[in-house]
């Protein structure tokens, strides 16, 4: 075996310390690709320190615990690129190690609330317009139903409201919980209404094909809804796959009934979509939403 095999150059050292888990400190000091990493962490870390947004957000913040955390880990890093100029990469990195230390110690004691506060704004628009869908279907498909008192629509309203007038105050945390107890009473409303079993649809059709048209919509009407019920009451991984199937299984249900109709094959066609329509109801129950059986729609 040669020399070279024997011994393993610079970046083969390097790459098997970070294989077996070891930090880069324990790879042979003599390394050049070791002591080029520490001098870029260095490099890194000076910027970091001296004029990186979060430190002058820290030097001019007022808070003096977070300034001293600042300066002392200017000191230790002044003191690494002491000791790596006189070779002593370990104790180097233990000081820039402490520089990053102290510094991420004052960052949480200052937080970046500007960029806190466009997250928190971007969550709200995100969950205002989630919660008005949400509503929306729910006024389409329950809302005033028998089992609906009124209640839950008027405290998400009300909610809704409040969120509203947090959020034109800067308040997002604030509006952000209250529309997250306004999609809950929105969640309590709808399912309660659509479990009323006093539910009566009050459409009677008068042919096959009338009630093929009937039964087509309401099942759109439970497809639509279904999705919205995935993102709001979030079920598990096996309630998530039984809801797939269920669902893949009536769209194709639904396609067949359609392709009947166009035959002008009204009986096979509303046999089909009642089907379609059991299965995304199934889909809707696996979500943790209860959907309603029909009545009254034999012609």
């Amino acid at each position: 075996m040669s020399g070279a095999g024997r011994h393993p150059g610079p970046a083969c050292t390097l790459v098997t310390a970070l294989l077996l888990g070891l930090p880069p400190a324990l790879a042979a000091e003599g390394d050049p690709l070791a002591r080029q990493q520490l001098e870029q962490k260095i490099r890194l870390t000076a910027s970091l320190m001296a004029d990186s947004p979060a430190a002058q957000r820290i030097d001019t913040s007022g808070n003096a615990e977070a300034v001293g955390h600042l300066n002392e880990g200017r000191l230790h890093h002044a003191l690494a690129v002491d000791l790596l100029a006189k070779g002593d990469l370990p104790g180097a990195r233990r000081a820039v190690d402490d520089a990053l230390r102290h510094l991420g110690m004052a960052r949480r004691m200052v937080p970046d609330t500007q960029a806190r506060q466009a997250l928190l704004r971007q969550r709200h628009e995100q969950l205002l317009g989630s919660v008005e869908r949400l509503l929306d279907a729910w006024r389409g498909r329950g809302a005033g139903l028998p089992g609906d008192d009124g209640a839950e629509m008027t405290a998400a309203m009300g909610l809704i409201g409040g969120a509203r007038g947090h959020a034109q105050a800067g308040r997002f945390e604030e509006a952000n919980q209250a529309l997250a107890q306004a999609e809950r009473h929105v969640l309590t409303g709808m399912n309660r209404s659509l479990h009323a079993t006093t539910l009566d649809y009050t459409v009677r059709p008068t042919s096959v094909a009338e009630a093929y048209q009937f039964e087509l919509a309401r099942h759109k009407g439970f497809a639509e809804l279904l999705p919205l019920a995935v993102r709001d009451l979030k079920p598990n991984a096996e309630a998530s796959a039984l809801i797939d199937r269920y669902a893949e299984t009536s769209h194709t249900l639904q396609s067949q009934a359609e392709l009947q109709a166009q035959a002008g094959k009204a009986d096979e066609a509303l046999a089909l979509i009642r089907n379609a329509t059991l299965y995304i109801q199934r889909a809707l129950l696996a979500a943790g939403l209860v959907s309603p059986q029909p009545t009254g729609t034999t012609p």
